[in-house]
C-alpha cells in the first residue's frame, strides 16, 4: 500500500515529453551460442537512446502514459564454438552483435511525496536487430546476417521533476524475445515536458 502526501497543488506528470537516455546492456542469447558450452558468457555493452511520450494524470496521485522510445547498442561478441575447439583451438570464431531496438510501452504510475517524484511501471512490445558473423582462420568475417526479433517487454522506473517542465529518471528493462534470447538494460536519462 502507498500512503502519499501530495497536496493539491502537486506537479503533475502530465502532457507531451521528450528524454534522451544511457545504460547498461546486456543480451543473454544460448541459442546462438551453444547451450552447451560452459565458458557462455552474455554480450554486453553500453545503450543509449531516445524517447517521446504523453503522461495524463488519473485522479490526483495516479497516471497512465504512453511512450515509443529508439536505442542503439554497442554490445558485441565473439567466441570459439566450443566442438571445433577442441579439435583445432581458434579456428572457426563466431560473433553476435546487438543493434537498434525499437520499442512502444504504456506506462502506469504513481506521485509520490509533492508529486514531484513518480514511480512507475511499464510494459510493452520491442524489437531488436541482431547481426552474426563468422572468421575461419582470423581472416575476414564472413556469413553477415542480420534478423530483427519480436519480445515483450517490462519494467519499472523512478522519476524525478526538477521543475514543470524538466526531470530526470533511472528505469529498469527486461525483454524477452523467445528462443532463450533474453535482455536486461539499466538506464538513466534526463527529458523535458511541453
Amino acid at each position: 500500500m502507498i500512503i502519499s502526501l501530495a497536496c493539491p497543488g502537486a506537479a503533475q506528470a502530465e502532457g507531451l515529453r521528450a528524454e534522451i537516455h544511457g545504460g547498461y546492456d546486456r543480451l543473454s542469447n544460448q541459442s546462438f551460442f551453444s547451450p552447451s558450452d560452459s565458458t557462455f558468457r552474455p554480450v554486453e555493452g553500453g545503450v543509449y537512446g531516445f524517447g517521446i511520450g504523453y503522461d495524463q494524470p488519473v485522479g490526483k496521485q495516479v497516471f497512465v502514459g504512453l511512450e515509443a522510445n529508439a536505442d542503439f547498442s554497442t554490445g558485441s561478441r565473439c567466441q570459439v564454438n566450443p566442438l571445433v575447439a577442441f579439435v583445432a583451438p581458434g579456428i572457426f570464431e563466431s560473433c553476435l552483435r546487438t543493434g537498434r531496438d525499437l520499442s512502444a510501452n504504456a506506462r502506469l504510475g504513481v506521485n509520490l511525496g509533492t508529486g514531484r517524484t513518480r514511480l512507475y511501471a511499464l510494459a510493452g512490445y520491442s524489437n531488436v536487430r541482431l547481426t552474426s558473423s563468422f572468421q575461419m582462420n582470423r581472416g575476414p568475417r564472413t556469413g553477415l546476417n542480420s534478423q530483427n526479433r519480436d519480445g515483450i517487454r517490462a519494467g519499472v522506473g523512478l522519476e524525478h521533476g526538477f521543475d514543470e517542465r524538466f526531470y530526470a529518471k533511472i528505469e529498469y528493462r527486461y525483454s524477452d524475445y523467445g528462443n532463450r534470447i533474453n535482455r536486461n538494460q539499466a538506464l538513466a536519462g534526463v527529458g523535458i515536458r511541453f
